[in-house]
């Protein structure tokens, strides 16, 4: 390993190379000076890159941001969650800037950006997300030894939770009442979300009758396509919620769209605007509080209340906050049929009672 020169056509005099040893091989590189000064430096510097890839030590010169974070992104699978993504990585680039090393970011400066989004109007949700974001790609950069640490560790994040509106579940005759003043569609759609707890946006909505099964026993759904892989589910049926889609689908069944909800304008693609008929609705029937996705609480508050468990509930939900849900999924899906199968014993008991008060 040296310094040496040698004649270069394209300049006047002789250059400077450089010559070291990598992983038992040689390689020599030309500084492109005829200044030795500088050779030496380089030289330097590519001993100390041969150090850091043998004992595994962080980069002495780390990539920057937005090179890194386009990385980052190309490298997440999931298309919905890239999106999510993006928008984070959007509002960190617009703050620290593309050229930033990753080496350069502290724990004041991502301080200060926190800061900075809560000044600008962001919530305190939102800006968890854009740290989250950030956490994300520095951890990963870590592991690769870009970085030796990730300043996101050392900035606690937001308390949201009081900032956040406490969900809000319907009674049966509160379900009810907006039904009373939703049209066909919605009236449909609020008994799926209410015996299935399905997420309004992204699982009830594009579903599509290929993946309802009404005249198996027992009757379900197909969940494939959700916000994260525990949401792929099945989502069981009680007979109140199957006689609903079966007077749904001789209406508007798979020979008039191929979705159970399909937009009226072009019946090929499915509904995306629910928020104003769902407002109107709540507002008539004296529920002007109540967001579409309190439907959500009240199938889970209601399978609380016929004693499913936790991690059952958390199944129904399609949620993953346990490592061994995925694990237990048949033993589990025995455990979620007979929830629903007491949800509606629960229906038919209210059902009879206010029958017999009339």
């Amino acid at each position: 390993m040296g310094v040496y020169r040698r004649k270069d056509k394209s300049r006047k005099g002789r250059v400077w190379w450089i010559s070291y040893f990598r992983a038992g091989r040689q390689y020599r590189e030309s500084t492109g000076s005829t200044n030795k000064r500088v050779a030496v430096q380089l030289l330097s510097v590519r001993k100390a890159q041969v150090v850091e890839e043998r004992w595994s030590l962080p980069r002495s010169r780390s990539p920057h941001l937005g090179t890194w974070m386009e990385e980052f992104l190309n490298s997440i699978g999931h298309e919905k969650t890239r999106s999510r993504y993006q928008s984070s990585v959007n509002n960190i680039l617009h703050y620290f800037s593309k050229k930033i090393r990753l080496a350069e970011i502290t724990p004041e400066a991502v301080f200060r950006f926190q800061q900075k989004r809560l000044d600008d109007g962001a919530g305190k949700a939102t800006v968890n997300r854009d740290l989250a974001t950030l956490s994300s790609s520095l951890s990963r950069a870590k592991k690769m030894r870009l970085v030796s640490h990730n300043p996101c560790t050392d900035v606690g994040r937001l308390n949201e939770r009081r900032d956040r509106r406490q969900a809000k579940p319907l009674s049966y005759e509160e379900e009810a009442q907006v039904k009373q003043f939703a049209p066909p569609w919605l009236a449909t759609l609020i008994t799926v979300l209410v015996e299935t707890g399905m997420r309004v946006r992204k699982e009830a909505l594009p579903l599509q009758w290929s993946d309802v099964s009404l005249e198996s026993e027992p009757a379900h759904i197909r969940i494939r396509d959700s916000k994260s892989a525990a949401g792929a589910r099945t989502a069981w049926l009680t007979n109140h919620c199957r006689a609903v889609l079966t007077t749904w689908r001789a209406m508007f069944g798979s020979n008039f769209s191929p979705y159970v909800f399909p937009s009226t304008r072009i019946p090929e693609t499915h509904m995306t605007d629910y928020k104003s008929a769902w407002r109107k609705a709540a507002a008539a029937a004296g529920l002007k509080d109540r967001r579409i996705y309190d439907l959500r609480s009240t199938f889970a508050s209601r399978a609380n209340s016929c004693r499913a468990s936790g991690l059952t509930v958390a199944h129904l939900l399609g949620h993953a906050n346990t490592q061994i849900l995925a694990t237990y999924v048949r033993p589990i899906d025995d455990n979620t049929k007979a929830v629903i199968d007491a949800l509606e014993a629960a229906r038919n008991a209210h059902t009879s009672k206010a029958t017999s008060i009339q």
